[in-house]
């Protein structure tokens, strides 16, 4: 057996252990599916707000910057969660270099924010949550990579189709709706995922 094959075997188990001990980020998915669910509820305010356009115009732009700072309440959440876990405190089974290449993809999305506050700008506050969910779908793609797992695959593919027909299907009126239904088939997919991880890791 070759010094390649048994490298690639050394890292295959270094991640798997790593899946082990963040439970393959549930933590993460668990906070930021809540955060994304209370979004959903934020934007259901929009969809029964009053009638004045102007009144209508701000909850919007609220509900939109609730969506886009979501992470300054799920982050810590995560962090919180992940300490309880144990997977923070303890000895990480992979190199620097993966631990690097974690937090790297995690961070990949914030490539994302110029695009989202420009539709903040331009007052487009109702496509905020589908592109933001279009974003975080695309980062999830390479923990399939990094825990070993194709779920991450999947949940990625049904949030960016999923809010995709949500968004065509959706009537446009009353003005909160498709945006309510986004965040909650996001948030309810990240939780479920989660959900899933965990009866994985349980047995």
């Amino acid at each position: 057996m070759g010094d390649g094959t048994l490298k690639r075997m050394d890292l295959t188990d270094s991640l798997t252990q790593l899946a082990q001990q963040n439970f393959s980020g549930v933590a993460f998915l668990g906070a930021y599916g809540l955060t994304w669910l209370i979004c959903g509820l934020g934007w259901t305010r929009v969809a029964v707000s009053g009638a004045g356009a102007k009144r209508l115009e701000i909850s919007e732009r609220t509900a939109a910057f609730v969506t886009l700072f979501q992470g300054l309440v799920a982050f810590p959440l995560a962090m919180g969660a992940s300490l309880l876990l144990g997977a923070i405190g303890n000895e990480r089974p992979v190199s620097d270099e993966i631990t690097q290449l974690s937090v790297l993809i995690g961070t990949s999305q914030l490539l994302g924010l110029p695009f989202l506050i420009y539709l903040v700008v331009k007052r487009a506050y109702a496509i905020v949550p589908f592109a933001f969910a279009a974003i975080t779908s695309m980062h999830f793609v390479l923990y399939s990579w990094l825990y070993r797992t194709p779920i991450y695959i999947a949940m990625a593919i049904l949030i960016a189709l999923g809010t995709l027909i949500v968004m065509l299907s959706t009537p446009k009126e009353p003005t909160g709706t498709a945006p309510a239904r986004v965040c909650f088939l996001t948030g309810g997919l990240l939780a479920v995922t989660a959900g899933v991880f965990i009866v994985i890791h349980a047995i």
